[in-house]
């Protein structure tokens, strides 16, 4: 067999050019039937080993000296990596694969006795406010990296919400091959409540990828993201997107994004940041200006091999790799997925797990090692510092923000931290008489709900949650839409819960009985017309304005506020009605401030709840609805206390939305009647957090929505 030459490029799309590097000579290993044969030394038993072949730097990798050097297993020398060839990773795994050793002596750079510049890896995470194209600039980067051999990718957005509403939720992890050099990229959500996915993530990262909408500019979580870039000292690329758009400034978002590295405290060397133009959505890139597009997106990666920092690898420290992410698989358990900072992964190795100093270590073995290839995962026997991998085999109490170690000299990394949450909802199982009535419903005991909030938050560092007494527990995030996510997710898995209105949480000053609320910037662009209604509401309801001027495209007004969090719940859907769904507002958190008093009312109009058991009909719908709208129709199942619309009054009303009509010498005209009722009105759990007031619950069904007053005897009654 030939000697093996190459780097990681070997192992990557055949149009990736190569880096050349020192021949490795090594023995055929004959591959199971059906796969490629490739290079394994033999031990000096005769053995086959996974190919890890050390030797000095100084010395020639060549026969005998490569074999002594590989008994003699020093790390400071230059590294060889073992890639698994083969099928992806999939459902079912890897079957049928071989190993090959690949040397990368020659992608290695030292700059001090332990440590060396990998110059065959990029890290970067790709950050921007929700829908400035995070997603779909990653999917085109992958799809014109891609070999043609390869199969069509899948979107980034794989989850099923996630797809559906247009947005980024989980951070999620991808790689692509370009000229050699693998490139981690890892894409980040966009909103502001998803913002604890981008405080553990960037933890991989050694620069960044912001994007910023060339016609929108710099948005609140633009300004969260790049804060936080700031404070990691992380590298800052700005692409400015969507130059492709008829209203597109991007000279203007270029001054306002330099403001903005300003105002956050950025040194002379941060704001003095590459600038790269896209169009996400065509694929196409140009670091010269954006009307001087190419036809592919090659001078944005370009851009990227140049400008982000190489990776350090630390020979001789002991390992350490920081678990910033997990997934679970239905066959293997669960997923750690990290950067190694020191040291190596190898298939089989012992290692020991261990939160922060003073955590426990524990210990066990990596059963399955994975690297990134696209948006997917494929097997591979040895990851070397500085690359980013995911591997199981873990122990069943790993969360993130622990480190892996060496057992034998186990040094933790300091754990990920991220800001605390701002909002609660109580949880707790479904009390109503139409409990467990749902076909799909499969979980409804307190027991499965803490088991899965148990897991939720293994995942989601911005999560808190704890008992609250009579099997219900208090759940914390960073605002109402993370909340809502996780409720729409339990619900699509079966679950059946009780859930209260959305608590802004309070803290005392230290030392003081004076109390702390959060506040939130509030950036609303609406069209001119409404700007005097949209000011009045948000002046009404305690926020300051800060700014305010010209909107992203002629004829809309853009207003900046700074407002409690409590002010903001709901307050999207208030100035969609009054601007007639024109009407935009982004938010962040901005500070814990002074707490504001005083009577707050989550809506200014009040609610209609039914009085009796039984069916809504065309009857009682067509004769209350001089009283305002209804969530109910014809038919469907109501109790006592069920709140069945919204009164066009700011009081709350009750009626028998049950009653029929009784039976008489009158003759009338039933067709009529039915045709007074007026449509129904759906709402969403993202909706109906917005709406419902602090003296009603949600039930929250895989089928139906249902609020309720929380002082109804009917849910008492079970």
């Amino acid at each position: 067999m030939a000697p093996i030459t190459g780097t990681l490029s070997a192992h990557m799309p055949t149009h990736a050019a190569p880096l050349q590097t020192q021949a490795v000579q090594a023995r055929a290993w004959q591959a199971p039937s059906g796969t490629e044969k490739a290079a394994l030394p033999e031990s000096s038993s005769g053995a086959r080993q996974p190919a890890v072949a050390l030797a000095s730097v100084a010395a020639a990798v060549v026969g005998g000296v490569a074999a002594k050097a590989n008994r003699r297993r020093r790390r400071s020398s230059a590294f060889a990596l073992t890639v698994v060839r083969g099928v992806d990773a999939g459902r079912h795994g890897a079957s049928r694969i071989a190993a090959r050793s690949v040397a990368v002596g020659a992608g290695l750079t030292r700059i001090s006795p332990d440590e060396y510049i990998r110059e065959d890896i990029r890290n970067i995470a790709i950050i921007a406010h929700v829908d400035h194209g995070k997603t779909t600039l990653s999917n085109n980067l992958m799809k014109q990296t891609r070999g043609k051999e390869e199969a069509a990718l899948a979107s980034m957005d794989s989850n099923v919400l996630e797809a559906e509403r247009g947005i980024t939720i989980l951070a999620k992890n991808a790689a692509l091959a370009y000229k050699g050099v693998k490139i981690n990229l890892i894409d980040t959500p966009g909103h502001a409540d998803f913002g604890g996915e981008v405080e553990r993530i960037l933890n991989m990262a050694d620069a960044c990828v912001l994007l910023v909408d060339a016609q929108e500019g710099p948005m609140p979580q633009t300004k969260f993201v790049l804060k936080l870039a700031i404070k990691l000292n992380k590298k800052v690329l700005v692409c400015i997107n969507k130059v492709d758009k008829p209203n597109a400034r991007p000279s203007w978002v270029l001054d306002t994004t330099f403001d903005l590295f300003a105002s956050l405290g950025a040194c002379d060397e941060q704001c003095d940041f590459p600038v790269s133009y896209a169009s996400g959505f065509l694929g196409k890139a140009s670091v010269e200006g954006p009307d001087k597009l190419q036809d592919d997106l090659m001078p944005l990666l370009d851009q990227i091999l140049e400008q982000c920092p190489k990776p350090i690898a630390k020979a001789d420290m002991p390992l350490q790799m920081l678990v910033s992410n997990l997934d679970y698989d239905d066959h293997l358990g669960r997923v750690c997925i990290g950067r190694i900072v020191s040291g190596s992964l190898k298939l089989g190795q012992e290692i020991g797990i261990k939160y922060g100093e003073n955590g426990a270590l524990r210990t066990t073995k990596i059963s399955k090692l994975y690297e990134f290839n696209n948006n997917g995962r494929r097997e591979i026997s040895e990851m070397l510092a500085g690359d980013i991998c995911a591997f199981t085999g873990s122990d069943k109490d790993v969360v993130i923000g622990d480190t892996v170690v060496d057992p034998k000299d186990p040094r933790p990394l300091p754990p990920i931290e991220v800001q605390e949450p701002t909002v609660e909802l109580e949880f707790g199982p479904n009390t109503s008489p139409l409990a467990n009535k749902d076909i799909m419903t499969k979980w409804v005991t307190s027991a499965h709900i803490k088991a899965r909030l148990e897991k939720e938050c293994l995942t989601n560092l911005a999560l808190r949650f704890s008992p609250d007494g009579n099997e219900n527990f208090k759940v914390k995030g960073r605002g109402t839409l993370q909340l809502g996510i996780l409720l729409e997710n339990m619900r699509r898995e079966g679950f059946e819960m009780m859930v209260g209105a959305p608590q802004v949480l309070t803290r005392k000053v230290e030392g003081t009985k004076q109390l702390e609320e959060p506040w939130e910037e509030a950036i609303i662009e609406c069209p001119d017309e409404y700007q005097n209604d949209v000011m009045e509401e948000m002046l009404r309801v305690g926020g300051e304005l800060q700014n305010m001027g010209d909107g992203s495209m002629k004829g809309l007004t853009q207003l900046i506020f700074h407002i409690p969090t409590k002010m903001l719940i709901g307050m999207q859907g208030k100035l969609m009605m009054m601007s007639r769904g024109q009407a935009m507002l982004s938010a962040q958190f901005l500070r814990w401030g002074t707490y504001k008093s005083g009577d707050f009312k989550a809506r200014e109009q009040g609610s209609i709840s039914n009085s009796a058991d039984g069916e809504a009909n065309h009857f009682s719908l067509g004769k209350m609805g001089k009283f305002g709208g209804f969530f109910v129709e014809h038919g469907t199942p109501v109790y006592p206390g069920m709140v069945v619309g919204i009164n066009n009054k700011a009081d709350n009303i009750e009626v028998n939305i049950a009653k029929g009509k009784g039976s008489d010498n009158m003759r009338n005209k039933n067709k009529e009647t039915a045709e007074t009722v007026s449509p129904v009105i759906r709402m969403g759990i993202d909706e109906y957090l917005g709406w419902m007031d602090t003296d009603e619950k949600l039930e929250v069904t895989p089928g139906a929505l249902r609020l309720v007053k929380a002082n109804s005897k009917a849910l008492s009654a079970r």
